[in-house]
């Protein structure tokens, strides 16, 4: 029997990158647009450039999903080594591209089982699941026995992000203009969750240090936790407070700080803070 081949896309974050190639998981990239360059999403360190830019400008950048084309070339390759594939992407709230997954699929009816699931989280939550199953695949784990493992992950994945800004929030309609208008005029800042995979605005707060406050709060009230990430751009300062604050919690306990990529900035904006947390199956 073929080993069970993983799919992603680059909006994933591995916390060990090497293993793309150690456990032959796939990527479809997102295609970033800044200014007159557009280039896949986490090559050469152009992210980087990406967030500059759109501090400078965010009008004049944007992220399109991978396309039904390009992910039926991948599984065109893939039927030469497997018929068994599982496709694990970000939130179909923040991007489709389990959907382009998904129709590109159909076209291999009856040559590959190819299941999507839409992890209804981002980043390293979303990176997190992809290794686990990858894992899995790699063990010589059956098909219904990787999406089983993916679906036990999903609803104990939690995220919640502060952003500097309300404009993003506007954008992507989960904040009318009139409510952007009156907090940014007030110096209003958001607090976000990821609820259903989408990014939810449940408070807004005057400053840094209540953000950090809301933070440390939110994951100090798990009675668990496996494993969690701090994202973050522009707000090292306040990352190192919240770590210090979680030493007097969590004394044994090693938070890795990380960036996060411009599919993802698109919604949150290139100066944010947040966690990701995965309490673990319980």
């Amino acid at each position: 029997m073929a080993q069970v081949k993983i799919v992603t896309d680059s909006s994933a974050h591995l916390p060990d990158p090497n293993l793309i190639a150690e456990l032959g998981i796939e990527v479809l990239p997102f295609t970033v647009h800044a200014g007159s360059q557009s280039y896949p999403e986490r090559i050469n360190h152009a992210d980087e450039a990406f967030l500059r830019k759109q501090t400078q400008d965010s009008a004049s950048v944007s992220v399109d999903s991978p396309t039904p084309a390009q992910a039926h070339t991948l599984f065109a390759r893939l039927s030469e080594v497997t018929d068994s594939i599982v496709c694990i992407h970000t939130s179909g709230a923040l991007h489709d591209v389990a959907n382009s997954t998904r129709r590109a699929s159909g076209g291999f009816m009856g040559r590959q089982r190819i299941i999507v699931l839409d992890t209804l989280t981002t980043s390293v939550g979303t990176g997190l699941i992809v290794e686990a199953a990858a894992r899995a695949a790699a063990a010589g784990a059956a098909q219904p026995e990787v999406v089983k493992i993916v679906r036990g992950m999903i609803p104990h994945m939690y995220a919640l992000i502060f952003s500097d800004t309300l404009e993003y929030l506007e954008a992507w309609g989960r904040l009318g203009a009139a409510q952007t208008a009156l907090g940014t005029m007030l110096g209003l800042k958001p607090l976000s969750t990821m609820e259903d995979g989408d990014l939810i605005p449940i408070e807004k707060v005057r400053n840094y240090a209540r953000a950090v406050e809301k933070l440390h709060d939110f994951i100090v009230e798990f009675s668990r936790i496996e494993q969690m990430y701090l994202i973050q751009h522009k707000f090292e300062t306040e990352a190192a407070q919240l770590l210090e604050r979680l030493e007097i919690a969590y004394p044994n306990r090693d938070f890795p700080v990380i960036g996060y990529p411009p599919s993802l900035a698109v919604h949150i904006g290139a100066r944010a803070l947040g966690v990701i947390v995965y309490e673990g199956a319980r």
